[in-house]
């Protein structure tokens, strides 16, 4: 069973408590991150803004951040990603086993780096899927790459913890893929609240990681943040967690 997850905008150096020896971002993935990098890196700071549809202080940050990219210091990818669904994952209470565990089985998707391991040494970035900064989509630009890394665990189950702006590069006439769903049920009507939705991946991410979970009936048991598992929503590709908020 493999997890796959998100990355986030927000970066913060976050102090790792266990120095395991990583995993290294996948040749074919360095090349072609490195080749981003020098794209993003010869823009102007309009150019820059327009890209990557941001401005003002953002923009100041991140056009300084590619000038001097391979300044920066390395973090484990799990340790610098800082968004919501991030601050529900514990790191500095991870055991040396968790972060093997981590190690062997959670991987994140990133439009700059393609797919990396949750302990793979990254610098801090600023791109999205959405962003096209070459002639074809990012998805284009990293879909025979991502295929070709993740067939060697083409027999393994794909839990898809992803949201849709990553997950969508996943193949799912070649994996073998579960989608988890978050839903929030509001007196009789079910509702996507994307703010609560991020919070529960990460808390469920969390959950499995401290719990070192292998099979999907283990992650039926999963009832944080007032979720419960509902069969009545869930299919054979997809498991659904519903809250109820009103």
């Amino acid at each position: 069973m493999k997890l796959f997850f998100s990355p986030s905008k927000g970066m913060n150096y976050k102090n790792c408590k266990y120095n395991i020896e990583n995993l290294e971002l996948d040749q074919n993935f360095k090349d072609k991150a490195d080749y981003l990098v020098s794209v993003l890196k010869s823009f102007s700071k309009e150019e820059t803004g327009k890209k990557l549809k941001i401005k003002d202080k953002i923009l100041d940050d991140v056009y300084d951040l590619y000038q001097n990219f391979y300044e920066k210091k390395e973090r484990e990818a799990i340790c610098l990603y800082d968004g919501v669904s991030y601050k529900q994952i514990h790191v500095e209470n991870f055991s040396e086993k968790k972060f093997e565990y981590m190690k062997e089985n959670v991987f994140i998707f990133s439009a700059l780096y393609g797919v990396m391991n949750a302990t793979t040494l990254i610098r801090p970035y600023r791109l999205d899927m959405t962003n096209k900064i070459l002639p074809i989509s990012p998805y284009e630009f990293w879909k025979n790459e991502v295929e070709n890394y993740l067939s060697k665990f083409k027999d393994d189950i794909f839990i898809n913890l992803a949201s849709n702006e990553f997950s969508k590069i996943l193949n799912k006439k070649l994996f073998n893929i579960i989608d988890i769903e978050f839903r929030q049920l509001d007196r009789d009507k079910v509702k996507n609240i994307s703010t609560e939705a991020k919070k529960a991946r990460g808390s469920l991410l969390n959950y499995i990681i401290v719990n070192e979970i292998h099979n999907l009936e283990d992650i039926k048991k999963f009832d944080l943040l007032d979720y419960s598992f509902s069969q009545e929503f869930s299919s054979e590709k997809s498991m659904f967690f519903i809250k109820k908020i009103g």
